[in-house]
């Protein structure tokens, strides 16, 4: 059985209600939510955006491997609204590299692995450049901020 953390954000409708839903949707499909932090508002990091983000991590544990649990992720992105296509019109518009959007859920620990593919890199590399991850995160590991940098650079090395 594999461990995980996974970062939860989205800026449009009903952010909270939509992680409860995706939350039952994973547990469908084998991938248990086993500890979560609560949800933290943020602003948008690399772009403008007048709606604030909420975002939680939660453990997951699964039987998934890591690519196979992304893929899982982005169904139930697609199951609660997400649109990349649309997304990515918006970017193309806009000039920018991120867009407000209804789910995001990414893998920021799998295992204690380091994993660097095409579709995938874990941990997460920009981490420690948002304060909407380490905040809910350090919670979640019961952690600061140092002792989060060392954890992860301990699976890099």
């Amino acid at each position: 059985m594999h461990r995980a953390i996974i970062l939860a954000g989205g800026n449009i409708g009903n952010v909270a209600l939509r992680f409860e839903e995706a939350e039952r949707l994973l547990a469908e499909r084998g991938v248990e939510v086993i500890r979560r932090s609560q949800n933290y508002e943020s602003r948008a990091w690399g772009f403008e955006s007048e709606m604030l983000f909420v975002n939680a991590v939660w453990e997951v544990k699964t039987e998934l491997e890591a690519e196979e649990l992304l893929d899982m992720l982005q169904e139930v992105e697609n199951l609660l609204g997400r649109n990349r296509i649309e997304e990515q019109k918006i970017k193309a518009e806009s000039g920018e590299r991120y867009c407000s959007r209804t789910l995001d859920l990414d893998i920021l620990f799998y295992d204690e692995e380091h994993i660097s593919t095409e579709r995938l890199s874990v941990p997460h590399p920009l981490i420690m450049e948002r304060e909407f991850v380490i905040t809910p995160l350090c919670e979640l590991l019961e952690c600061n901020r140092m002792q989060l940098a060392e954890k992860i650079e301990k699976i890099y090395v």
